[in-house]
């Protein structure tokens, strides 16, 4: 097959002379132009690429009692084409109950108006067979801890899946890692399953999904236990001290919740309690830390067979990241943010758009989004808010629309190669930068770059600072732009004649961070860090 690197190289070859006292290359039909601009990332051209259409909202339940609790939804499809919500119910009984003890009260850390031991509390099971257009109630089960059961899912032999938060239970005999339940009569009784994750942590589930092959993926954050006997005095704490003090962990199943495989840490050195991903056309997985958490962007996490390994935690460039996501067959990522803003991203999670055509609404706090085929999506959650017992007449919510992809934008690729006298045998601080998409070299098309002399304002070799504020520390930025033959030269003569062996730059090589050409993809190289003085020892 023709590549993206095949290409380059045919053109660097057009490009390249090789003359005794010459350079590797003589720039043909390329432009450099100083000064470029600074990225605006609201900067948006021309109508919009995706947008949703018959939207649709539907009350899917509400409580008896009003105002009615009516919270924290799981949404999961079944095995022969039915699809499930789960949802916590909270009720007043007939006869309060004890309630919780003063010293639970107090290490939970909870506002008033939050302790539900005094009420009756059900874990419901909803089912549609239609569609998604009617629901029935096919399970209740009485818990002492409150909400949590974000994490379901049905097998292929019928059997429903749930994980908990038992950290949460008013039962003091309730262990944090006893999280797993299971029913085998379709959600009328539930069994409490072994214990398979480490007693020294409260445990977090927070979304199972199934893959393709049938393959369990259960995401579960964790952190220290809280309590008398804990180095933590209430649920509330932090250590300061700890680079993360909430993590997030994987646990696959190859034989539909039989047996779990030992954890997988993602998101590492991110305070994250929540997250969501998608299984991407290849069997990676798609992870996001959205953008109620200090860094959103997105982790993809590669696989090979039964073996997961995590590559790293990818910054957003531009947009808001949701919190639960979904994939169509165009590849384009569709995405809700609490309580109810949808967004998409056509270039796998780097750069986030809002989604036209849904009106602004309440009604899908914590949501869970699915894609069900044929441009269709579906989405459900509360209407609310994490609320104050009977403080807001909550009901469970559904949203449906179709997703219109009405402009595909192009994948674009970057790439660099520099310069070498033969003669010196010395690399040169001239650079040829090629643009591609679907393995055509792109013309015309401004490169913008940023550059930084090391230790000058704006050096960073550990990224720990953003980029933007990097360039307004220092650094200098200019754009180049491709030929005819669609590379573009870049040469930085202020770093020759340097002889320091040490003396070194960085470069940012960008092409439309803005979005200000509607056809495209964003496209970045790595940060690159350069020798001004570099060659070949003989």
């Amino acid at each position: 097959m023709f590549r993206e690197a095949e290409a380059v190289k045919l053109v660097l070859s057009a490009l390249c002379v090789s003359i005794t006292a010459g350079h590797f290359w003589t720039a043909v039909g390329m432009t450099q132009v100083a000064g470029g601009s600074q990225p605006n990332p609201t900067t948006l051209v021309g109508s919009p690429a995706v947008r949703a259409a018959e939207f649709r909202t539907t009350k899917v339940y509400q409580s008896r009692e009003h105002p009615s609790y009516t919270s924290w939804v799981s949404f999961f499809p079944g095995d022969r084409g039915q699809w499930y919500i789960g949802c916590e119910e909270v009720t007043t009984p007939k006869e309060p109950h004890p309630g919780a003890s003063k010293q639970w009260v107090y290490e939970m850390g909870l506002p008033r108006g939050y302790d539900k031991s005094r009420y009756d509390m059900e874990l419901v099971l909803l089912r549609s067979e239609e569609d998604l257009k009617s629901w029935n109630v096919i399970s209740r089960q009485a818990v002492k801890a409150s909400g949590g059961s974000f994490a379901q899912a049905r097998t292929k032999d019928g059997r429903f899946l749930r994980f908990v938060w038992s950290c949460y239970s008013t039962d003091p005999t309730a262990r944090p890692e006893e999280i797993f339940y299971q029913s085998s009569d379709n959600g009328h009784t539930w069994r409490r399953m072994p214990p398979f994750v480490s007693d020294h942590f409260a445990w977090y589930p927070h979304r199972l999904r199934t893959l393709r092959d049938g393959t369990l993926v259960l995401c579960a954050a964790y952190s220290f236990k809280w309590g008398k006997g804990s180095d933590y005095p209430v649920r509330t704490a932090i250590k300061l001290d700890a680079v993360t003090d909430m993590q997030m962990a994987l646990f696959f199943s190859f034989d539909q919740g039989g047996s779990w495989s030992e954890p997988l840490t993602i998101l590492n050195g991110q305070n994250v309690s929540e997250t969501d991903f998608v299984e991407l056309p290849d069997g990676n997985l798609l992870f996001v830390n959205n953008s109620i958490f200090a860094v959103p962007g997105r982790q993809i996490i590669y696989r090979q067979g039964k073996h997961f390994t995590p590559g790293p935690l990818e910054k957003v460039h531009s947009g808001t990241v949701p919190e639960t996501i979904c994939l169509t067959e165009d590849e384009v990522l569709l995405g809700c943010q609490r309580p109810g803003i949808y967004y998409w991203s056509d270039d796998l999670g780097l750069n986030w758009q809002p989604l036209e055509g849904i009106p602004n609404n309440v009604e899908v706090y914590q949501p869970w989004i699915q894609y069900l085929g044929n441009k269709k999506v579906a989405c459900a959650g509360h209407l609310g808010a994490d609320d104050p017992i009977h403080s807001r007449d909550q009901y469970i919510s559904l949203h449906t629309f179709k997703i219109q992809v009405l402009r595909k934008t192009s994948h674009t690729r970057l790439w660099i190669e520099r310069g070498y006298d033969e003669a010196k045998q010395r690399f040169l601080n001239s650079y040829i930068i090629s643009l591609t998409s679907s393995n055509t070299l792109l013309a015309g098309k401004d490169i913008e770059i940023w550059y930084v002399a090391r230790d000058a304002p704006g050096y960073d070799s550990w990224n720990s600072k953003p980029l933007a504020e990097r360039m307004k520390a220092g650094g200098k930025s200019l754009t180049v732009r491709t030929g005819a033959n669609g590379t573009a030269l870049l040469t930085l003569p202020e770093f020759d004649g340097i002889e320091n062996i040490h003396a070194s730059y960085q470069i940012v090589v960008r092409f439309n961070p803005d979005h200000r050409d509607p056809d495209y993809q964003p496209a970045q190289l790595p940060q690159l860090e350069y020798y001004a003085n570099s060659g070949v020892d003989r």
